[in-house]
């Protein structure tokens, strides 16, 4: 093979690299067809005791009180309502030994370690009577994603996977290859899909049985940076990027992820910042900008709004459905940034020295409706036109 040295030279460049086609066709597959991800590296921890839904409550600053089959993805805040983490709780079986109520944590890899820091840090602090117990090398975690996802596992189980049967963030235990996978309706990119946590004495077994399975509908393997594409022109947040510790939900346009549980009488950390900050208003916001640049984004650039500087890329990638570069970054005002002031600027983004215009949008470029991850595909291609667009053209490496 080829030394891993040699590959990274493909990467030195401040162009397009020379995977930019590649990654384009796993990204065009994913949204045409299907694409498989190895997402193995999540953390995967179990939260279970007396005290398990009082934590989770605390912890979560969505509403993570829906019943056994629920998964819920939420960031866990601190006191200022920053986002520590950035994670699905799923309320499973109760614990086979105590009959307490548990809890399926799976959190990115990248900063699972962090993550699980923060829940042991506030169980502590709350002296909730509870255990968190780190079980990321015994699951692998396979992503199924794309159009035909739901063909393909109809072909490998018995189980109902219909909108009804099987509804957005739930999961079900179901049989694959004699194998028993807890899969759950969930997507980073945008499409139908589940993940697929998998034992990982039969990871391999299974893995090989989806692929044979999903052979004649073209599904494919794709990597994270096909990841980085379509989550990013989906406007799906990043921990570390979109958000870290100094930004709050509501400044990364997620108010729909707190509101419903602001609503009631339940506790949670950062939960008296995020009331405050609703009444003050937000002096930041992030924003989505699609840039026409010859040369790809690669984050801190700087956003001029009315040739004055008012924040910077924190993210960015290429989105093949959109044609363009799409980067977030935060936008600032020193006394309030309204919708008005966010809509009515005129906006460019500096690259390699250079300024390029840009289109500024609260909302995502691809599907805002969402209507692709309820399966509403006919009705996508009412509204948009076809489901999916090739790469046009190469980019210079």
């Amino acid at each position: 093979g080829i030394p891993y040295r040699d590959c990274l030279k493909e990467d030195y460049t401040f162009g397009y690299p020379a995977q930019f086609e590649t990654i384009g066709l796993e990204s065009n597959a994913c949204r045409e067809r299907a694409a498989l991800f190895n997402m193995s590296y999540f953390g995967k921890f179990y939260l279970s005791g007396p005290d398990a839904q009082a934590a989770v409550d605390y912890l979560c600053c969505s509403n993570v009180r829906k019943g056994p089959g629920s998964t819920v993805y939420t960031n866990m805040l601190n006191k200022d309502g920053g986002s520590e983490t950035d994670l699905t709780v799923s309320h499973i079986e109760p614990c086979p030994q105590t009959g307490h109520d548990r809890f399926y944590i799976a959190a990115g890899g990248s900063s699972s370690h962090r993550d699980m820091c923060h829940v042991l840090n506030v169980i502590d602090d709350k002296s909730f009577d509870c255990n968190l117990v780190d079980h990321s090398a015994d699951y692998g975690m396979l992503s199924l994603q794309g159009p035909e996802s739901r063909n393909i596992l109809e072909k490998l189980c018995s189980t109902n996977f219909s909108n009804s049967a099987f509804p957005f963030s739930s999961h079900q235990l179901v049989e694959i290859a004699g194998h028993q996978v807890r899969a759950m309706r969930l997507t980073f990119v945008g499409e139908l899909g589940w993940e697929l946590h998998i034992p990982s004495s039969c990871l391999v077994t299974v893995y090989e049985a989806v692929m044979e399975a999903g052979k004649d509908v073209g599904l494919v393997d794709a990597g994270y940076r096909a990841i980085d594409a379509l989550s990013s022109e989906k406007g799906y947040k990043h921990w570390h990027e979109d958000v870290r510790p100094d930004t709050t939900p509501l400044e990364a346009g997620m108010a729909w992820l707190v509101n419903p549980k602001l609503k009631t009488e339940v506790d949670f950390l950062g939960r008296d910042a995020l009331v405050q900050q609703k009444k003050k208003g937000l002096k930041k916001r992030l924003v989505c900008f699609k840039v026409e640049s010859p040369v790809p984004l690669v984050t801190l650039e700087t956003i001029y709004r009315d040739g004055e500087i008012v924040g910077y890329i924190r993210r960015s990638a290429y989105g093949y459905s959109v044609g363009s570069n799409v980067g977030w970054g935060y936008v600032e005002h020193p006394e309030k940034v309204t919708l008005d002031w966010v809509k009515s600027g005129t906006y460019q983004v500096e690259c390699m020295g250079e300024k390029y215009d840009a289109v500024a949008s609260l909302q995502a470029p691809f599907d805002p409706k969402n209507l692709r991850i309820k399966g509403e595909y006919e009705e996508y291609s009412r509204i948009h036109g076809d489901a999916g667009r090739k790469v046009s053209q190469s980019k210079s490496v």
